[in-house]
Formats: C-alpha cells, structure tokens, sequence
C-alpha cells in the first residue's frame, strides 16, 4: 500500500510538472486550477495521547491526510472541492481479554476562498509587491462520515454516521518557482486545526 502511495505521488508530481511549458507568472492567478497536498495534527491531538497511554491504554493517532482542488474565478476568489482524512484509535488489555476501539473520520465537500493579499496589492494599491506571497481565508461545507470500531473481548461491532460540516481556515502560501509553493493553515480545517503541504499550480 505504501508503494502504491508513493508511486501515485511521484506520478502526479510528474504530470503538473510536465502539464505545461508556458512560462506563468509567481503567485496566485486567476484561471489556473491549484492543488493543495498537506498533513496535520489530528485534532485527537499528542496530549490526549499522553493521557490515555499514562493510564495504561496503548493510545495512537496518525497524522492528518488533507487536499484541495481549487480554481481560481477571479484574482481575489477561487473555489473547488476538498477532502480530509484523520485516525486514532487505543488498545487495552484486562484479565478478560483484549479491547480495541477505532475512530476514523473523512470530510469531503466544497471550499471557497478569498485571497487577501491580491486584494491588499490590486485594490488597495499599497504597492508592496511581493507577488510570491498568497495570504487566504477559506470556508468549508460538506459532510463528514465517522466511522467508529469497538472490539471487546466478546464481540466486534462497527457503526458510521454522516454530518454535515463547516469550518473556516486561514493560511499563507509562499511560491518557491512559478509552478509549487509551501503552504501553511491554521482553523477548524477538515480533521486538524493545522496543515502544513505543498500547492502545485497546474
């Protein structure tokens, strides 16, 4: 599975590379799509970890997958669709057996975002310059399906749900070439209040 994943990476990272040739400008443009590869913090978080595993559970949780498909409408507004997934989970065990209990989480929806820093340089005409910068704010509908796992002893069940999510982000992008830039994200984003990735302009 770790091959797969990695081999489908490499692959994608290829084809935006190789998708254009067409000299394009630094920073955020209208009428190019973008996409947003990142990982996170999951909101279960490193101190419940701590918690759980002083109390003698055997507590986990991986980092938070995320990615965003936008296209840029106009110089301040782009929109697209959006998809996070997050995990953790804890073992235990008593003189009666084994126990194990398992959360997964996976958002899925629309986003759409306001791009200030175009803002600040076209329309405010301050004139600072800096076109590799991309200061943003973004709001997230969609839903989110939890799936939870208990297994005991004496009995294995699953149960998911589905409800609807909304949540608001603000981040910075920093464009290292034409085509990538970094980003970082901070709010109530899907499944982590912090994301850290790479954009690819293609």
């Amino acid at each position: 599975m770790k091959k797969l994943i990695i081999t489908f990476i490499l692959a994608l990272f290829c084809l935006i590379h190789s998708h254009n040739t067409v000299a394009q400008e630094v920073g955020y443009e209208e009428g190019n799509m973008y996409l947003d590869i990142g990982v996170g913090a999951p909101r279960f978080g490193l101190v419940n970890n701590y918690l759980y595993n002083s109390f003698g559970y055997n507590s986990y949780s991986i980092p938070v997958l995320v990615s965003n498909l936008e296209y840029g409408f106009t110089d301040l507004v782009s929109g697209g669709v959006y998809a996070g997934y997050s995990h953790y989970g804890w073992r235990w065990t008593e003189t009666t057996g084994e126990w194990d209990e398992r959360y997964s989480y996976l958002s899925l929806g629309f986003r759409g975002t306001f791009h200030i820093w175009n803002f600040i340089n076209n329309n405010l005409e301050l004139g600072l310059g800096l076109e590799e910068l991309d200061f943003y704010a973004s709001l997230m509908i969609g839903a989110q399906v939890e799936s939870h796992s208990n297994q005991t002893p004496s009995s294995k069940a699953t149960v998911r749900k589905t409800r609807g999510y909304a949540g608001a982000t603000v981040g910075g992008k920093y464009y290292f070439s034409p085509r990538t830039a970094v980003f970082l994200e901070g709010g109530y984003g899907s499944s982590s209040f912090g994301i850290l990735g790479l954009t690819f302009k293609i």
